[in-house]
């Protein structure tokens, strides 16, 4: 979810500003108010999608008068600059990016307006229908809708297609097969200078997070109450990160280190995504918005050569495809919400995400899924678009101390990924210290 590089804007990219404008279905001018002298601050991540609003944003300018600035920041340093901001009422940003995951801790601290009743003035405009089910789960809490899901995420595996061809290996669908598979590339002279796999095994948030992607394909789950499907996920949360499931599954992490490049033990974000588009991995799991990395012959060694599939799961069991990604909201400590409620408004419509997801933006609507111009530019689209039936939204913990709690189970299980714990010891201990954490939140 967090650092990756941005992408270079093309010529198509820039064109699609200008198509924004005249979107032939919605008359923007009877729509978006007179914003002239105004300038519209919003506050992001710094994934590729950064690169992709930038390129629809003078649109909205053309529209309304009003600039839009968009600035960029790393994965803890936005949370923890967004939440000091709402701590001390501070307008400085119009809009607010923020992960799905803080939304129960955003919304309960005040700092955001709700989008309910302006979504219910313009029901259509809005199209809440349109978004896939696990993006509108992201951006509501406690059966109110608060922000719109603008860059949604799904985790899927990407696999070369010329390295498969060659070593006559179907696309594993278990978590044995990958492992096989994995092993078939690493330290094989007929694949030479390419390992296996990598994960997202760092200490801290990139383990904790892989570990709750993970683990509902291993067939578990993380607290009593969060089954799929369940209409109160939150209702207990008597953490089960100690359960045969978990162990299993953080033992299969550890194993899966001998078949990444040195240091994969460390790896994040990044380091997984560069990796695989330097060549180096023949599979990666990844969230869908960074195969923009490995797809882009400026800065990858296999554009062409890769494509995605569901990830694997447990022997037996089904694939529950992550969701995660980015949910845009108005600050309630705004000056200029009108404004901001129009740039969202615009940004998060049917034809405007369009644009938004072919300049290469993360599509979040399924019109956007199901548009050929997008599947033919991003083959890797129509595999989402199976993933995300069978996705979850409250797959990461998504309550008041989310942020605590997967930065809490990610030391754990890099405990173990290193060697430094058993994978029963680590869950064990992660178990224990979930407990401690959300009972000194009221949370059980």
């Amino acid at each position: 979810m967090r650092h990756a590089k941005m992408i270079g804007m093309t010529s198509l990219a820039a064109m699609l500003c200008a198509s924004t404008a005249i979107a032939q279905d919605i008359d923007w001018k009877t729509q978006l108010g007179d914003h002239s002298g105004k300038t519209l601050r919003v506050m992001t991540i710094t994934d590729p999608f950064i690169d992709s609003m930038k390129a629809t944003k003078d649109a909205f300018t053309t529209l309304t008068g009003a600039k839009v600035e968009i600035d960029g920041y790393g994965y803890d340093a936005l949370h923890e600059k967004e939440l000091l901001a709402c701590s001390q009422n501070d307008g400085s940003y119009d809009v607010l990016l923020i992960d799905g995951i803080w939304i129960g801790e955003f919304a309960e601290a005040g700092c955001l307006d709700a989008a309910e009743e302006k979504i219910a003035e313009n029901p259509d405009l809005y199209a809440w229908d349109d978004f896939t089910p696990a993006a509108a789960g992201q951006a509501s809490w406690e059966g109110q809708r608060i922000c719109l899901p603008v860059g949604i995420y799904y985790e899927l595996m990407y696999y070369r297609t010329d390295l498969f061809e060659k070593a006559g290996l179907k696309v594993p669908e278990t978590f044995e097969e990958l492992k096989a598979a994995a092993a078939t590339f690493t330290n094989n002279k007929d694949f030479p200078g390419v390992y296996g796999y990598a994960m997202n095994n760092k200490r801290g948030a990139a383990a904790g997070q892989q570990w709750f992607e993970w683990i509902y394909s291993a067939g578990g789950k993380p607290w009593v109450s969060n089954d799929i499907g369940a209409t109160e996920p939150y209702k207990d949360q008597t953490p089960l990160f100690n359960s045969q499931e978990s162990v299993d599954l953080v033992q299969f992490f550890r194993d899966m280190v001998a078949f990444g490049p040195p240091g994969v033990e460390s790896f994040a974000w990044d380091e997984r995504a560069n990796a695989f588009a330097a060549g180096k991995l023949a599979m990666i799991n990844d969230w869908s918005v960074r195969a923009q990395i490995a797809n882009d012959p400026k800065q990858s060694q296999i554009a062409g050569k890769f494509k995605a599939a569901l990830m694997p799961h447990k022997d037996g069991g089904k694939t529950i495809t992550p969701v995660g990604g980015w949910i845009a909201c108005v600050n309630t400590h705004g000056a200029q919400k009108d404004a901001a409620w129009d740039y969202l408004k615009w940004f998060a419509s049917k034809p405007v995400h369009r644009d938004f997801v072919l300049a290469g933006g993360p599509p979040s609507r399924l019109s956007a899924m199901e548009d050929k111009d997008v599947q033919a530019k991003f083959p890797w689209t129509s595999v989402l678009l199976e993933g995300q039936k069978d996705s979850w939204a409250e797959v990461r913990p998504r309550n008041s101390v989310a942020f605590q709690l997967i930065d809490t189970v990610g030391a754990h299980v890099n405990k173990a990924i290193i060697g430094e714990a058993t994978a029963r010891d680590a869950m064990e201990a992660a178990n224990e210290d979930v407990t401690k954490l959300l009972k000194a939140n009221g949370q059980l």
